[in-house]
């Protein structure tokens, strides 16, 4: 036990070293190879701390090959061609035209997955946000739309997201399937095509397709 306790120590104060030299990033900060790396290190401590057949400096070699890895690729993506390669590139996910669709595609990324971004930034319709930017990092960065600055927002209910109904929204919002269709209908749309049909508690209603631009109306102009 008093050895096991001792490499505990070791192993932490070895991997204590390296992470405050690696910087002080917080894990939604970190660019993909630094999430790797982190988690290989933690992989690589545990394994030696617990069993006594391997020697710790195996595990102390290893987390020390993992910290050169990692200045290595921060030396590396100083030029901008590795940068891209190594970190990706800004992605434009939200434009005045609504929701890039392919953009998403290319992310692996839902509308949904979108949505929430903005609510941790505490926006809550699409009417609120001129630009969207994905970052290498994984965080939206949102360029606010001046226009909507001084006009109360409240919390858009989604009913068709990504082509398919969301059942959750329609057991509980105010709106009926029968109701929603009736919008579709007169917005010549089917459901497949639907990118995001949302209405707000003052039935303001955000509508967009994938043939056509993102629109904002009030529903009584609709139905």
């Amino acid at each position: 036990m008093i050895i096991i306790f001792i490499r505990a120590l070791v192993l932490f104060f070895v991997l204590f070293l390296s992470m405050r030299l690696m910087g002080k990033r917080q894990i939604g900060e970190m660019e993909p190879f630094e999430l790797v790396i982190t988690l290989v290190i933690s992989e690589l401590a545990c394994i030696p701390m617990s069993d006594r057949s391997i020697p710790i400096t195996f595990g102390v070699v290893a987390i020390l090959t993992m910290f050169l890895v990692h200045q290595l690729v921060l030396l590396l993506s100083k030029n901008s061609k590795m940068q891209s390669v190594i970190n990706g590139k800004p992605v434009m996910v939200l434009t005045k035209n609504g929701v890039d669709v392919q953009a998403l595609k290319k992310l692996n990324m839902q509308v949904a997955d979108i949505l929430q971004a903005m609510r941790v930034s505490q926006v809550f319709s699409l009417e609120e946000v001129t630009y969207g930017i994905m970052e290498t990092n994984g965080q939206l960065t949102i360029v606010a739309n001046k226009q909507m600055q001084n006009k109360q927002q409240t919390l858009p209910v989604c009913y068709v997201l990504d082509g398919q109904w969301q059942t959750d929204q329609l057991k509980e919002g105010r709106f009926t399937k029968q109701q929603l269709q009736q919008i579709l209908k007169q917005k010549k749309a089917k459901v497949a095509d639907v990118v995001v049909l949302a209405i707000d508690e003052n039935n303001r209603l955000t509508f967009q397709t994938t043939h056509k631009p993102i629109v904002f109306e009030n529903l009584g102009d609709v139905v």
